[in-house]
């Protein structure tokens, strides 16, 4: 006889087992886990050191201007709400609100942007929106009892501080 090849007996008992019955991992399922792992490590590695070497490469030159005249547009947004629904009321009385807050919202909102890329117009345009932000506290501190208007004044006078330090 030429050698009987013995039959297939299902899946081999001693691939995965040892001889308690326990799983274990295999050699080459242990590597291909322990490289991918490595190579997932390496990668992360790589991509923090990439986000570090970009948060240090080109840091914000103007962040505090950036971050009031933003703020400075949210606050002039909220009187100019106020001062919009006092003329639905036919109320006239703050249109050299609505007026100046309008134009804090255009000039601060071009400010931020600005100030957020470090473009070198920013401090000439700074020198100008300080005026824009002068000229609006000046307008809303005429209603100290209306809480937008207040809240506006005092953002207006921050911005226009920075803008005065930027502009210089």
């Amino acid at each position: 006889m030429l050698g009987a090849m013995p039959a297939a007996a299902g899946p081999n008992p001693s691939a995965g087992m040892d001889r308690q019955g326990t799983r274990f991992m295999e050699r080459r399922a242990f590597l291909a886990a322990a490289g991918a792992a490595a190579l997932l490590s390496t990668t992360d590695a790589r991509a923090q050191t990439g986000e570090m070497r970009m948060g240090t490469m080109h840091p914000p030159k103007y962040k505090a201007l950036q971050e009031l005249s933003g703020h400075c547009v949210g606050t002039a947004n909220d009187c100019l709400r106020h001062c919009i629904g006092m003329l639905a009321m036919n109320d006239h009385s703050m249109t050299g609100c609505i007026n100046t807050a309008y134009q804090v919202v255009v000039a601060c909102g071009a400010l931020q942007a600005l100030a957020a890329v470090n473009s070198r117009q920013t401090p000439a345009f700074a020198k100008a929106t300080a005026e824009i932000c002068a000229a609006c506290q000046r307008e809303c501190e005429k209603y100290p009892e209306v809480a937008e208007c207040k809240a506006c004044a005092e953002s207006c006078k921050a911005c226009g501080d920075e803008c005065r330090k930027i502009g210089a």
